[in-house]
């Protein structure tokens, strides 16, 4: 995860895998979806780490700083957001339609919800909570409930029915959420409060966030730079899927998912490349058919955020 902290939130640690995920709500399924309506629904969702909009500054020479806040200011080093990197990932989820929302972390400062709605234009973004937000094209079906999972290193989950149309004829639950914390035993500890959490929503729903846990396989084989597999890791992952949740990447993708982290020296199987998948999008009661990656750049390039984001429909 990229955790900032106050006041001036600089990072320490990854990326926000940028990552939309498709979903198709099918009929055959018990789902909400289809006692709202039935039929087959598809629709995608993004969620993205966008690290307070500071980027991951590249290996060659820009005009540009990723360790500084300042995004107005032309008189003084600006950051990703101050030169348009991550509007340019932002604009193109507000041109594809499919797109019914975005999750977003570390949403703080240029990465605000007030400036990535700007650019996103949707109909209902919510507040943020150390970072956590969710934005919604056609708005909530009710109002967006924050609860904290853990209070010692203040990380939240925040989620709503989110309509699918402009009608909001139909709508599902979809929760954003960043854990992380001191210790490796965190990771456990917060999926079991998310799954605590998620088990009074009794509807099909999805949540997705920077869960900064991973586990060595097919889809985040070891690189420089990834470290050892963590047990905890294993554990707190292995907590999710044994509640029956799917994992959108795992599920629809046979190669690695890598979300973190962008440009860092000497990392990646490639330099610069990503090297850890931490970046998810969880379904229960949908059938995810295709993720993809946002905001993802070239080795060593510049990039938007220190993370790339999922997109899964």
């Amino acid at each position: 995860m990229t955790r900032l902290s106050r006041p001036l939130r600089r990072t320490c640690l990854p990326f926000v895998l940028l990552s939309a995920v498709a979903v198709s709500a099918l009929a055959a399924r018990p789902a909400a979806l289809q006692r709202q309506g039935g039929g087959d629904r598809t629709f995608a969702v993004v969620t993205w780490n966008i690290r307070s909009g500071m980027g991951a500054h590249g290996f060659a020479g820009s005009d540009w700083r990723d360790d500084t806040l300042n995004c107005d200011d032309d008189s003084k080093p600006r950051n990703a957001w101050g030169v348009g990197l991550p509007q340019r990932v932002l604009e193109q989820l507000r041109d594809d339609p499919t797109v019914v929302a975005v999750a977003l972390q570390e949403a703080w400062n240029c990465g605000s919800p007030q400036r990535v709605n700007r650019v996103l234009g949707f109909k209902t973004m919510s507040r943020e909570q150390e970072g956590v937000a969710l934005a919604a094209r056609y708005g909530f079906a009710s109002p967006v409930d924050f609860q904290r999972l853990d209070v010692k290193n203040n990380r939240w989950i925040a989620g709503a029915p989110v309509c699918l149309d402009a009608a909001c004829s139909t709508s599902i639950p979809m929760y954003s959420t960043h854990w992380g914390g001191m210790t490796n035993a965190d990771g456990p500890a917060q999926a079991r409060a998310a799954l605590a959490r998620l088990a009074m929503d009794g509807r099909p729903h999805l949540f997705m966030g920077d869960l900064n846990m991973y586990v060595h396989d097919r889809w985040s084989p070891p690189a420089p730079c990834s470290g050892k597999e963590i047990p905890e890791f294993r554990e707190g992952l292995g907590l999710i899927t044994a509640a029956g949740y799917v994992d959108a990447w795992a599920k629809t993708q046979a190669g690695e998912g890598y979300t973190g982290m962008s440009s860092r020296r000497g990392c990646g199987s490639t330099p610069g490349g990503l090297y850890k998948r931490i970046d998810y999008v969880f379904a229960k009661g949908l059938e995810p058919l295709r993720g993809t990656r946002v905001g993802q750049v070239a080795p060593g390039a510049d990039a938007p955020s220190d993370h790339a984001g999922l997109r899964v429909e």
